[in-house]
Order: C-alpha cells, then sequence, then structure tokens
C-alpha cells in the first residue's frame, strides 16, 4: 500500500494500516486473556482439590504452602492467614475483640480481591477501546475516499463508472474492516466481562465461607464463662 500521506490514497492505506493493526491488538488479547483465563481456572480447580474441606473445617489450623497459593482462591486464602497469624493469644481474647480482628481479616480478604478482579480485567480496556473506535476509523476511511473520488469527477469532468468505481470501492473496504475489526473486539470484551463476573462471584463465596469458617473456630474456642457469685459479709443465710 502507498502510505503517501500528500496524497488522498494515501490517507485510506493509512487507515487500512492502522485497522490491521487494531485487529492484531484486538486478537492478541483475546488470546492472552482466554490462556490466562484457563491457566487461573485449573489452578484454582488443583487448589481446591489438594484442601478439600478448607473452610467447612476450622482454617486457623491449616497452612497452605507458597507453592500452592498462587491461585486467586490461594492468594485471598493467604491474606486472610496473614492477619490470622497476628492475632497475639486466641485463648486470653475477648469476643470483642476477636470482632476488631475479624473485621481485619474481612479488610484484607476484601483487598486482595479486589487485587484479583485487577488481573481480571487488565487488558480489556484495550478491547472496549477498539470495539468503540474502530468502526469510526474505518469510516473515516471511507469519508476520504469518497471526497478522493469527488476530486477525481472533477478534474476529469466525468462521473463515469471507472473514474468512481476504483476510490470508492476502496473507501468501502475501509468501513468492511473497520466493522470486521470492531465485531469480535465487542464480543470479547463481553464475552469476558461476563467471565470475570462469574469468577469474582466465586472469590467473594470463597472469602465468605473462610471468615465463617474463622468465626465459627474462634466462638468454639471461648471457653464457657460461669455466673459469678456475689456474696455479701453482712447477709444472714437463712
Amino acid at each position: 500500500m502507498n502510505l503517501d500521506f500528500s496524497s488522498e490514497a494515501g490517507v485510506v492505506n493509512f487507515v487500512l494500516w492502522l485497522l490491521a493493526c487494531f485487529s492484531l491488538l484486538t486478537w492478541s488479547v483475546i488470546l492472552l486473556k482466554l490462556g490466562e483465563w484457563g491457566f487461573n481456572a485449573c489452578r484454582n480447580f488443583f487448589f481446591l482439590k489438594t484442601n478439600e474441606g478448607l473452610n467447612e473445617q476450622q482454617p486457623l489450623h491449616k497452612n497452605v504452602g507458597p507453592a500452592k497459593a498462587k491461585s486467586p482462591l490461594g492468594q485471598i486464602y493467604q491474606a486472610g492467614q496473614r492477619i490470622l497469624a497476628q492475632i497475639p493469644d486466641q485463648q486470653g481474647l475477648r469476643i470483642d475483640q476477636y470482632a476488631a480482628w475479624h473485621a481485619l481479616i474481612e479488610r484484607a480478604l476484601k483487598q486482595q480481591i479486589q487485587k484479583e478482579k485487577a488481573k481480571m480485567d487488565s487488558g480489556l480496556g484495550w478491547l472496549a477501546s477498539f470495539g468503540s473506535t474502530a468502526p469510526f476509523v474505518g469510516l473515516f476511511g471511507t469519508v476520504w475516499g469518497i471526497m478522493d473520488a469527488m476530486r477525481e469527477i472533477s478534474s476529469k469532468g466525468s462521473a463515469s463508472l471507472d473514474v468512481v468505481a476504483g476510490p470508492i470501492g476502496e473507501a468501502l473496504i475501509a468501513t468492511g474492516i473497520g466493522i470486521a475489526v470492531a465485531v469480535p473486539a465487542v464480543l470479547g470484551y463481553n464475552f469476558f466481562i461476563r467471565l470475570n463476573r462469574s469468577a469474582n462471584a466465586k472469590l467473594e463465596h470463597f472469602a465468605e465461607d473462610f471468615l465463617q469458617a474463622t468465626i465459627k473456630g474462634h466462638l468454639q474456642q471461648q471457653p464457657t464463662q460461669q455466673p459469678a457469685v456475689t456474696t455479701h459479709g453482712n447477709a444472714n443465710p437463712k
């Protein structure tokens, strides 16, 4: 293609090259996000399989090594465990003190969920940008090509088919390529948004189960409180 911007055809060709770059980047992002999603799904599956009953039992007695915590679920679990490890003496704390630690655990879990969500959403902005701008870039090429065709008609004083067919056909190709780039970008963006919404729900459920199991474990560790019996020295028993 001729990229001489001093000519009208050069501008149209530049638009076509730009749309080709958009298409290459779009499919690159789609393939990378598919691989990332599949990899995370496999790691979450093996994390849960190797740690069955992790949230049904007391998680504060469970230890998952760093090598097994690379999955998103494992990262959330480790975030909660880091706060649990900071509790000084679990047997000597009151219920209100436990409640403060539980609030810290909940905050740590939410922060880790946000980090995992940001990782999953990375790259989707490119798909949204390509999907929204590619049709307009193609339309720009079409308009410029039609302007070129009008100038050609004006210079030759003829509106025959052989004069206008070439420039208008090239202009319409720009619009078609712009739409062809936008369609997979929009479909890919919506597809990954749905996948990420489902994955985020699983992460939130796991965090809620972890917090619930932690609170349950702390409550079970609390000694039974016996009511204090006070006696008065001046009281005469009957």
